[in-house]
C-alpha cells in the first residue's frame, strides 16, 4: 500500500458529503486527510487519535534526550541574540523625543 492511499486532499465544500468515509480512512486505517479551501492557503490535517497519541509519545521521548536539550539551548541563545540585534537597530532608527517649552 503506497503513501498516496493514505494521504488525501479534500475541499471543505465536499467535506460533509464524505465525513463517514473520512472517519473510516483516518480512524480505521491510520490515514491522513488534508482539508483545503478555495482562496485560502491554510490547510488542516485530520489524523487518528491513535496516531496523535503516538506522535505525542515520540515527542516526549525525544524531548528527554540530551541532544534535544542542546538544541533548545541553542535556539534560545540565537533568539536572544536576534532580539538584541533587532532592539539595537530599532534604537538607532528612533528619532530623539523633542519637546517645545514656553518659558
Amino acid at each position: 500500500m503506497s503513501a498516496d492511499d493514505h494521504f488525501h486532499s479534500l475541499d471543505v465544500a465536499r467535506f460533509h458529503e464524505v465525513v463517514h468515509r473520512i472517519h473510516d480512512t483516518v480512524a480505521g486505517r491510520h490515514g491522513r486527510v488534508e482539508v483545503t479551501r478555495d482562496g485560502c492557503d491554510d490547510v488542516c490535517v485530520l489524523i487518528s487519535k491513535a496516531e496523535l497519541e503516538s506522535l505525542e509519545q515520540a515527542i516526549e521521548i525525544l524531548s528527554q534526550g540530551s541532544d534535544y536539550k542542546k538544541m533548545c539551548d541553542e535556539i534560545t541563545r540565537r533568539a536572544s541574540h536576534y532580539r538584541k540585534r533587532k532592539q539595537v537597530a530599532t534604537d538607532r532608527n528612533r528619532q530623539p523625543y523633542k519637546t517645545t517649552q514656553n518659558i
